[in-house]
């Protein structure tokens, strides 16, 4: 199973969808059911104590994910675990979920351990800093060069959270064809629309946006095509995770891998099912002192609406924790689905070629990834 581990809570940035939304978004009603507490800011357990607990996990490989918060603001916990896991031999795959602008201060024998490095970026210069802050993209591009002069040869994904007014289609492009040439160019991306998570449907102007960027699908799916039939296959993770389902069979009971095969240990050594459920007490799992973990999945599950749509199978229901404290009106959540079906229904018609492709082997690569990756699949 994969295992985020939060090394931290805090955050060295305040990004508009984040930090800055925990300020000015007030809580929905389902959400203010919900009593977090707070959990220190360093993980108190020792490492024994946590390699003791990935030992029993016989759903192999183990597979740790550093999360936070920002997980570099705690390089020590980072370093430590890693050396301990090289004398365990217990994790057979280190994977980060940055922000990427502490990723110099990392030793380079370090982060050349890492199977993934997941790095936050929404885009170009202009929509990256206006949703991280001033600087922020310079700081990380340099850092990836930066790291693959040190002979880092993993995978690097980019993040992108967005929403209005950012134009998709174009920011993804800067991403895997960057016109500044300053910039890293991804062939790996992943991206996650801020919906559902924060109380503040009324503010925006969500509706008509998710028309355009249904239609910035559209263009990137054809793109995705084109590209694919010159042999090169860019890892769009929304519509590699689709094509997986579609043309391989493989099944998802959750496409994230929240409480089935994914599972976040927090600093205290509580258990929950994904990071966004850190300190809510309600839906603890267990504690990595006393829990095993083939005794961890299942417990809690997509409910609701979900379990009658059509493309349940196909999409899994999004999101455990928005399933269970929606913070948008039915209204604000059927946009939401709405968009969803849109990139299935793409994926659903561009899969005959694809299938094609892989039979004539102009497609050489499969379509294939490490399950559950801290990719969420549907966006």
């Amino acid at each position: 199973m994969i295992y985020h581990v939060i090394t931290t809570p805090e955050c060295n940035l305040c990004c508009t969808y984040c930090g800055d939304k925990a300020f000015t978004c007030g809580e929905a009603s389902a959400s203010k059911k919900l009593k977090f507490e707070s959990v220190p800011s360093s993980p108190t357990y020792p490492q024994t104590q946590l390699n003791a607990f990935l030992k029993k996990d016989k759903d192999k490989p183990v597979s740790l994910i550093f999360y936070g918060g920002e997980p570099l603001l705690n390089i020590d916990f980072v370093k430590k675990t890693i050396d301990a896991q090289i004398k365990y031999k217990t994790v057979k795959n280190f994977l980060i979920q940055t922000n990427g602008t502490l990723l110099h201060k990392l030793p380079k024998k370090y982060v050349n351990k890492f199977h993934t490095i997941l790095v936050s970026i929404d885009g170009g210069k202009e929509t990256t800093n206006r949703n991280r802050g001033e600087g922020t993209w310079e700081k990380v591009t340099e850092n990836l060069k930066l790291i693959r002069k040190n002979g880092f040869r993993g995978e690097i994904i980019a993040r992108m959270a967005i929403e209005e007014p950012t134009k998709f289609y174009e920011d993804i492009l800067e991403l895997v064809e960057p016109k500044c040439p300053a910039g890293h160019k991804f062939t790996s991306v992943h991206w996650q629309l801020d919906a559902n998570m924060w109380n503040d449907y009324e503010k925006r102007n969500f509706s008509k946006w998710s028309k355009e960027y249904d239609k910035d699908i559209t263009k990137l799916s054809a793109y995705w095509l084109s590209e694919a039939k010159k042999g090169n296959v860019l890892r769009f993770y929304p519509f590699i995770g689709v094509l997986d389902s579609l043309l391989n069979g493989t099944e998802y009971f959750l496409r994230c891998g929240s409480g089935v095969g994914n599972f976040t240990i927090l600093p205290n050594g509580k258990i929950s099912s994904c990071p966004i459920m850190s300190g809510v007490r309600k839906y603890y799992l267990g504690d990595i002192k006393t829990a095993k973990p083939e005794k961890l999945p299942f417990k809690l599950k997509i409910g609701g609406k979900c379990l009658k749509c059509r493309d349940f199978d196909l999409c899994g229901g999004r999101c455990l924790y928005s399933n269970i404290a929606p913070q948008w009106p039915t209204k604000g959540i059927d946009e939401l689905c709405d968009t969803i079906k849109h990139l299935l229904n793409e994926m659903k018609q561009i899969t005959p070629e694809v299938k094609e492709l892989i039979k004539n082997k102009k497609i050489k690569k499969k379509l294939q990834f490490l399950k559950y990756n801290c990719c969420e699949i549907i966006p």
